[in-house]
Order: C-alpha cells, then structure tokens, then sequence
C-alpha cells in the first residue's frame, strides 16, 4: 500500500511546508536532511547565504561559528546584519533573524578559534571565512571524524569551491531526474558472446541513455529477463527506438510485451585532501570556454595533446589560472593583496608557485591572462552580493547533497569569476570614502561610479516569489534603488501561501494570507533603509494598461523578470521591446536555473525562441489504454474537474435559463453532439448511470448527505467495473487487428475488474472523497470521514446492474475523427434530442429549490479539502485496472497540480547570475561582456555564452518558418530587427486616409488594410476600402484594441504580431516593416 498523507514521515516532515522541495530531493532525502548537523564558518555575506540556504533545506542544526565583528561593509553582503550590528559578533548578531527563517532548525553560535576539537559532532563543515592554513586543518579534523567539508571563497568578482566528503562517499542519485521506463516491442536472441538488440515500442519516446541500468518485467517468453537483475544498455538510438543489452543466446525466445525501468545504481567516490588537491587539482572544469588561454580557443598545436586530459584545464583553462589565483592570493594575504603594490606581489608569488607545478604549470601567464591576477588582488577580501548569491545557492547544494548522497557531488573543485563584469574605466576610491560605506566592498571593487549608477537605477521588477526574495534582497544590498532619484517598483498579485515560507526566505508564519509585494518590499527596506521600493498588487497584462502606461514604462532603466509562467513573461519581453529598456530574464526548475540577458538593438529578445509545446497524452490512453501512472491522474484530474467545477458551473448557468444556456453553447462553436453530451452524458463512459445536467440534476440529485454517498458508489461501480466490462466486452484478451495482431499489443494493457471492497483502504478513500465533494457541491453543511459512518451508509446503497453493449472503442488512429465514435449510438438527430433533453432537465429543474451549486475549483496546497485525495483514490483504483504501479499522496498532489519543483539553492544562484548581468548593462558593455547561463546544480553543470544577436530582416528572399517557404519582400527600414520603430506623429484626431497619406509621402509606400488578431488568436483582415474618413482611434476601437488615454498607439507589427499593417511597394511587392507607432501630439 503507497504512504499517504498520514504516515509518521510525512507528520515529521510537514509535506505542505515542503512539498516545493520534496518534489526535488524526495522524501527519504529529506529525512535525511533532518538529521544533519551543520557548522558554518564565517558570517561574511557568502556564510549568510550558505546558512539561510540550509536552513531553509530544513537540517536539524545549524551552528555559526564567527570570531569577527561586524563592520559596516559586511551590511553590503550580509542581509540580517544592520547598523546597529556593528561592532558585535556576526554570528551573534544575525542569530535571531536565522532563527526566524525556520524555527524548526536548532541554531546555535560559537565565537571562540575553531580548532580541530571544535568541530566534533557535525556532519558537514562549510568554511567561507577562513585562511588556507585553517581550512586544511579542519579538512584534516573533518576525514578524521568520517564528516564532509567544504571551503568556500568569494573576492571581488571571484570566487571557489572546494569539497572534499571523504573515502568511499557513496553517491544514491547522480541525476535526480525521474526514473526512465521503456515498453518493449521485441527482443533479439542473440548470437553466444553478442549483444541482443531491444525494439521498443515506436508510439512512446525512449529517454534511455548509454550506461543506464534497466531492470525487466512482464517479458513474456523469454523470461529470464525478469529475474531483477540490473542490467546495463548500450548503443542506445533514441530516432529508431531500440537499444543493446548483453547476451540473450542461453534465453528462452522472446514472445511478447515487456518494460525496461531504470535502475539508478550506487557511485562510490573516494575524495582526496584539501592539501592533496592543492598540489594535485585533478579535473578541473570551466564555466565559460571562450576565457580559455589564446592557445587554446585557436588549437594551437602545443594544446592538442592536451585535450581529454585534467591537464588541459589546468594549464590552458580558465579554471587553472583560477585557481593558481587563488593559491596566490592565500601566499600573499588578502590585506596585502589589496594595497597598494599588492597586485605586484600577488603576480610574484603566482609566478613562484607555478614554476613549482612542473608539467602541469599554468601557461600564457601573461597579457589578459596576467591583468585577471590584478583583478585577483583588487577584490581580495571584498564579499560582493551577486557573488556571494551564486556561491551561496552552489555550496548549500553541496551541504545537502553530502548530507544526503543525492545529486553528484562537485569534485573537487569548482572556480567561476565574472571579470567581464568590472566596469571598464573604474576609479579606485580612496580608503577613507570606502571604509564609511555599507557598500564599501562593492565601490573598492567596481568603483564609485558604479555605486551611483545603482543608487540613481528606476527598476521594475515584476514577480515577487522566490526569485522575487532573492533579487529584492540583491538589490536591496547592492544599494540600487537609493538615491533621491532612484526607484524599484514591484508588482504581484499573489498572497503568502504556506508552501511559499521553505523557499522565499522573506516571508514568516505571521505573513500567510498577506500581499506578496507588500510583505517583501517591507522585508527589504528592513534589510537596507534607503532602499526605495514601491509595492503594487496587480498583474501586468494588457487589462492594467492604464496603470503600466506608456509613462510608466517610459521611465524605466531596466525590467527584471521574477515570474513563473510564460505567458507572463513573453508579455513583459513584448512591453520592453516597444518601449526599448532592457530585460533581465532568469528561471529554475528543481536544481536547474538558466539566465538570459535582453539589450535593445543588440541581442535577440525573450520571445525570439520558444520551447516545443508540452507532449499531451492522446484521449485513448487516458480513457482506455493507460500504460502509466501519468494516464491514471490524467483521467483522475479530468473527472475531478468534470464533476465538482464544470458541471455546477453548468448547472448553475441552465437553471437560470435553460434556452438561453443551449444558445451559448452553440454561439462558443459547440455542436449539438457535444452540448448534448454536457446535458445526458455519454453511455460508454458513463455506463448505467446518467451524465453531465441529467446526472446533477434529475437523476441523482441528493436530498441528503446519504444520497451523495450512494451516488459515489455508484459511480465507482460506474469508473472501475462497468466501464472496465464495456471495454473488455468489445475489446476481448484475443481481438486481433486489421493486419492479424494482437489488439493488445503494447503498449496496451489489457485491464480486469476491480470489484468494491469496504475494507479496502483506497477504495473507501475515493468513496469518502467523492461523497464529501458531491456533498459540498448542493450546499449540505455535513463533511464526514469516519469510515465506519460509511460503511454502514453504503449497506442500503443500491447497484444497478450494467449491461455491456456493442459500440466503437477509440483508438489513437482514430483521435481527431468524431465520427468515428458518437457515444455508441447513431445520432441521427442531434438538434431533437438536444431540444428534448433540455426540456426534460428544465422540467425537473424547475420544480426544485432555487440554489447557488458550488463549483469546487481545484486546489492543491489544501491537503483536507478532498481534491488530492479524490484523484489519489481515482488513480490507484484506475492503476489496479491495467496493474500500474501506484502513486502517493505527495506525488500526486505534485503531479496534478502541475507544483513546479523549487529549491533554495537554485534559485538564489539564479538571482546572483542576473545582478551580475545588471552591472554589465549599466556600463554598457559589447555583446561578448553579457552572458546567458544554464546551470544544473545536481550534476553539477555550468555552461555560459554570449546572448545572440537580433536578427536581421533584409530585402530579398528569406525562409518565412510560419509559412514554411521561401519569400519574397522589401524591408523597411532595410536592414530591421525587432527593435526598430518608426514614428508617426499625429493630433487624436487623425483619420485613416492621415496614416495612408504619410506612407504615401514619406516612404513611397501604399496601406491597404491591417490583419487584427484577437486575444483568442483569431487572424482577421481588415480592407481600408471604404474607411479613410474613419478616425484612427475609432478604427482601432471598433477592432477591439482599447486607446483610451494612450500618447500612443502601436498601429503595426506589435510582438506578438497583435496587428500587422498590410503595405505594398508601387511595384505591388510586400513589404516587411518595422514597428509602427502613432504618436499623438495633442
């Protein structure tokens, strides 16, 4: 039996506080979790964000070792330290605020030297405070005591990771991603010593790779493969379906069905000592390949021997260069480094050590190359936030994956700088105007300009969820937003669930039910006073124009996107394309995060690329041949949806007027077949018991609680057995297809009964469930869940008897075809029997009470409202059907209620990575300084690149991608990219013929008309014949765009493509222009 929500694991663990998470690390790794000890050293910016990301991982301790006070340059890094912190213990000081971030997490301080005595007792020791000589003597004290460790550096715009978790540190999950499963088609016998080649089944993608470990089941003939054993596969082709196992030949032959699932196995990794690594760096990798060595960005031939090899990063990557950097830094000091003529030294003692690495020395120590060492010893000791964000967001991973082996450990090193990011001219300021500055280490490192560039920034920032926190407190830090002139205004329309407090670090218990915008922004200004933020609650969409107006968006500097779906986000993207502000874009999944910047006139924007549409699951698998648990739920949430929303909804509408309710049906582009089947349902889903408005309201239409249970018997009966007998009874065990093959074949599953049983824990789930739910729906103030109630209700509960009948089954060859199915019956006469079913519900329904039916819209984070447990219950009795593995509580409500899995860590680098792009878009840089990232912090994988360049429309021929064929047209402007504009200044009060006229004059080209599409994506042209006396405005009024207060009105080409102006050449060629803005001059 699958745990529920009830089980001591899921009290312990409170799956509603964590769900976000548990969807990433699973239940087992969270309990883990909550029983890990963790020290973190050093309560600079970096140990701040180290601690807040564990904590919110929920461990069960967090100590915070600090032997510094606070100064007020740790204010610029560390978020929970405020003026009135210096001069106290750091760690003691921000104690309190740790506390509040989860008061389930034991968190205690020291403040004393930290020993190797110290450190007894924890399971994971994170250093981001400390000397070299430091951290190898706790690396050595942490092998010593079986515990894992991890040293952490930021300075400047540079920073490292080092993790070393032992001898024979065993690895659960290297990937984290679901487990892959395969349906077999045929298996080969193979050849004595030979590999046997596996055919899959051609209608399912196979997401196997080389390596994987399958284990067999339900093979029929060759049998042997069903002994469990892990077995590995090879020469995998994900086009033609198949994939290699070892030698079949002593099998029996293979004669039928079969699934491969994976099997993840156990990676043993032995790490090597602080002190090993230091002389021995082992493989190294880099971030951003095109900061590689000269030699090795054009292959020269010294370099090619290399490739493949650890040395090849070490001597020619950037990661070597790093980390020698880093080793100098610690030989000089990082004072030493910072002051004057510390580059000088830094640069020796690199020079010094590097010698001594013999073959694996670091080359090109020269030119840029040397100019990133005095960078190095510029920000030596100086925490920046976007820094510190990243590093924060890695090294916490790396706390939960040793305290609970699950995702790839970093081995052992990983270094990532941002030298692209230093302003190009910065003045160093002196050391008095940054010692008396909370951004002290921001202006020692990006220079004083920077700062009021920030200071002075007009930000909009539009989401304030988890990304949201995160940049709110970024920059908050940064002290953006501060000055006289500055301004961040953030908007969201979303309250404080309970759910959101594991990973949006700014809110707390009290806060639950509270604006999201508010409660943050509040939270912010908290964290630094001048910063200045406005908190707005609505949604940016095109109904709240008329507050993101055109001044609004006129104004800005930059947009920063913290939102969580993307048709939000391709609106923001299209705004700052008219309007020309550049766009920082960032997002995560689980453990994955990716960051796109968006500059006008240089990069492409966020709605240039889109991703393929979601794979949906063909109607027949959901309502006849479920292969997985997917299709189960599917078919769960579908019935869900169907019977607690729509049909109230529906019910609520007829009674009102029934005519008129047919009426609208038809007018929305429903047919007669289909609205009658809202009305009495279909008998070959429904099977024995009425459907849709008949079901509601005639037939089992409830005068008390009792009746809603003996309604949701009877459906049982109707889901689980009747429909089940319908199917099998047209479709036997022996059908064969047209061409003489098994029906059943896979990967359908042929499905058998399965019968009430009152003492069946899942069973008497979906009958509470349902009879709670249809309860809730007629108003009955009763909710019951005792199952002893139930059953003694159920004993006077009457099952018809069904009768299965002939009728057509859809297949997937048949989606599409409505007429091949019309619910088992020839309908001859749709209009007639919809006028009669109508008739025959208004009759009943008019003689019953009048009353509100309440529609039950679904909702996952309410654990006791039913929802999740009615599709549970419906899923695994669906799942029993077809003998599929059955799902949980907790993933069930992942699953359908679509929770995007979110963790701390990921989220937190994210925000890092686009304040580092923020910077880079203040100064103005060249395409080559930005940079996108995707990052998957469970493998670990981190890959950087330039943004690409807008594309340019020229005259000529081009490949039109909608139209799928070449084109001819003439651009204007020639050349164009998205960014272009042209204006069209005009009084209100301009006609059509005023817009003709200009075209005409100006630009020699003829308007004929526009193409208007519709928020419902309907196309429609509009010939101007006949209109050139119109007023503009009226015109675009009368095409359902409002322009009431608008200074402008985008007359063409709006992204995404809202109107298209339909221009000719005199020629009567076609032409491609730009956006088309009327700018009103009165």
């Amino acid at each position: 039996m699958s745990k529920s929500k009830d089980t001591p694991e899921a009290k312990a663990l409170d799956e509603d506080l964590h769900s976000r998470q548990m969807a990433v690390y699973g239940r087992e790794s969270m309990m883990k979790l909550s029983q890990a000890r963790i020290l973190v050293s050093g309560l600079n910016g970096l140990g701040a964000e180290v601690a807040k990301n564990v904590i919110l991982a929920n461990v069960k301790s967090v100590t915070l070792h600090d032997e510094k006070a606070a100064t007020l340059s740790d204010l610029g890094s560390n978020f929970y330290l405020t003026e009135a912190s210096v001069g106290k213990n750091r760690a003691e000081a921000s104690k309190t605020a740790f506390q509040e971030l989860n008061p389930t997490v034991e968190i205690a301080t020291l403040t004393g030297p930290l020993t190797p005595a110290l450190v007894k007792g924890f399971s994971v020791l994170v250093l981001c405070d400390s000397t070299l000589d430091v951290a190898e003597k706790i690396d050595k004290a942490a092998r010593e005591q079986k515990a894992c460790f991890i040293w952490a550096t930021c300075h400047g715009v540079f920073g490292s990771v080092f993790c070393d978790f032992g001898a024979g540190f065993v690895c659960q999950d290297t990937t984290g991603e679901a487990v892959k499963t395969a349906i077999i088609r045929h298996i080969e016998k193979s050849a004595p010593g030979k590999q046997a080649l596996v055919q899959c089944v051609l209608d399912n993608d196979i997401d196997l790779d080389d390596g994987d470990s399958v284990v067999f089941s339900e093979v029929k003939g060759m049998v042997q493969l069903n002994d469990g054993k892990p077995r590995q596969v090879h020469d995998v082709s994900k086009g033609k379906k198949t994939f290699k196992i070892d030698d079949t030949s002593a099998f029996s032959p293979y004669e039928e069905a079969g699934i491969a699932t994976q099997k993840k196995i156990p990676v043993t990794m032995h790490f090597r000592s602080l002190t090993e690594c230091l002389a021995d760096p082992g493989t190294l990798s880099d971030w951003d390949t095109s900061k590689q060595s000269e030699k090795a960005k054009n292959f020269d031939e010294s370099v090619l021997a290399f490739f493949g090899k650890p040395e090849f990063e070490q001597k020619f990557g950037r990661s070597g260069l790093l980390l020698l950097a880093l080793r100098s830094l610690y030989k000089v000091g990082a004072a030493a480094a910072r002051a004057e003529g510390g580059a000088e030294k830094l640069i020796a003692a690199a020079r010094e050590l590097n010698a001594a690495l013999g073959d694996r020395k670091v080359e090109e120590l020269e030119g840029d190359r040397c100019k990133t060492l005095e960078q190095v010893a510029r920000g030596a000791g100086c925490v920046l936030n976007p820094m510190a964000a990243i590093f924060g967001g890695v090294v916490g991973q790396e706390v939960i994956k040793a305290c609970t082996g699950k995702f790839n450990p970093t081995f052992q090193w990983m270094l990532f700088d941002a030298e692209e990011a230093l302003p190009a001219t910065a003045t160093r300021a002196s050391p008095g105007a940054v010692a008396n500055s909370r951004y002290a280490d921001q202006i020692a490192v990006l220079g004083p300009e920077m700062q009021e560039k920030l200071a002075k920034l007009n930000v909009f920032l539009v989401g304030s969820g988890a990304l949201g926190c995160e940049l709110l407190k970024n920059l908050a830090l940064m002290g953006c937003c501060s000055a006289v002139t500055g301004q961040l205004t953030v908007t969201d329309d979303d309250i404080i669930e309970k759910s959101n407090l594991s990973r949006q670090f700014l809110f707390r218990n009290h806060n639950i039910g509270q604006s999201k915008s508010e409660s943050a922004s509040k939270a912010a200004q908290v964290m630094n006073p001048q910063f200045k933020v406005k908190a707005l609650t609505e949604r940016v969409q095109p109904a709240t124009e008329n507050i993101f107006d055109e001044v609004f968006w006129d104004k800005l500097d930059v947009v920063i996107n913290a939102l969580d779906n993307v048709k939000a986000r391709l609106y923001v993207d299209s705004k700052c394309v008219v309007f020309g502000k550049p766009l920082l874009e960032s997002g995560t999944l689980g453990p994955k995060c990716n960051t796109q910047v968006v500059v006008p006139h240089m990069t492409e924007n966020y709605g240039a690329t889109r991703d393929p549409p979601e794979k949906e699951a063909p109607q027949c698998a959901l309502h006849n041949f479920p292969h997985n648990i997917d299709h189960c739920l599917g078919l769960a949430k579908s019935e869900f949806i169907g019977n607690f929303e729509t049909v109230p909804q529906d019910a609520n509408d007829f009674t009102k007027d029934p005519t008129a309710w047919v009426q609208a049906q038809l007018t929305a582009g429903e047919n007669p077949a289909s609205v009658l089947d809202k009305l009495i349902g279909d008998p070959k889903f429904n099977c024995g018991m009425a459907g849709g408005l008949m079901d509601a309201l005639v037939k089992e239409h409830p005068a008390n609680f009792e009746q809603c249970v003996g309604w949701a018997r009877r459906k049982y009966q109707s889901y689980f057995v009747d429909r089940i007998e319908l199917l099998t009874y047209n479709c036997p065990q022996d059908m064969k297809t047209e061409a003489g093959t098994s029906f059943w074949s896979p990967p359908k599953r042929f499905p058998s009964l399965v019968p009430f049983d009152a003492d069946d824990e899942t069973a008497m789930k979906f009958i509470i469930a349902a009879s709670n739910l249809r309860a809730k729906l007629y108003g009955f103030p009763d909710e019951h869940r005792d199952v002893e109630y139930f059953k003694k209700v159920l004993n006077d509960v009457k099952v018809p008897v069904f009768k299965p009948f002939k009728t057509k089954v859809k297949t997937e060859e048949d989606e599409g075809n409505e007429t091949t199915d019309m619910a088992g019956t020839e309908m001859t006469d749709d209009v007639a029997r919809l006028e009669a079913a109508r008739n025959e519900i208004a009759g009943v329904a008019s003689k019953q009470a009048k009353k509100a039916y309440f529609v039950n819209e679904f909702e996952k984070d309410q654990d006791d409202n039913f929802h999740i447990d009615f599709i549970q219950a419906f899923a695994n009795l669906r799942a029993r059907n077809y003998d599929i593995g059955e799902i949980d509580f907790l993933q069930t409500k992942l699953k359908a209620g679509r929770i995007i899995p979110a963790i701390a860590t990921a989220t937190a680098m994210a925000t890092g990575l686009v304040c580092l792009e923020l910077l880079k878009v203040l100064d103005k840089k060249p395409l080559e300084g930005y940079r996108n990232t995707f990052a998957n912090l469970a493998l670990p994988l981190y890959s950087q690149s330039e943004p690409a360049k807008c594309d340019q429309v020229k005259s000529g021929t081009r490949f039109d991608p909608d139209m799928y064929m070449d084109v001819d047209e003439v651009a204007v402007p020639d050349p164009q990219t998205i960014w272009d504009t042209m204006i069209i200044k005009c009084s209100r009060s301009a006609t059509i013929q005023s817009i003709v006229d200009w075209f005409k004059k100006e630009k020699k080209l003829d308007l004929n008309g526009w193409i208007f599409t519709s928020a419902d994506g309907k196309a429609d042209s509009s010939p101007l014949s006949g209109r050139a006396g119109l007023k503009l405005l009226d015109y675009f009024e009368s095409n359902g765009f409002s322009c009431a207060g608008k200074r402008k009105l985008e007359l063409g080409d709006s992204p995404p493509n809202a109107r298209v102006l339909e221009l000719t050449t005199a020629d009567g060629d076609d032409v491609k222009i730009c956006r088309v803005i009327a700018e009103f001059t009165d």
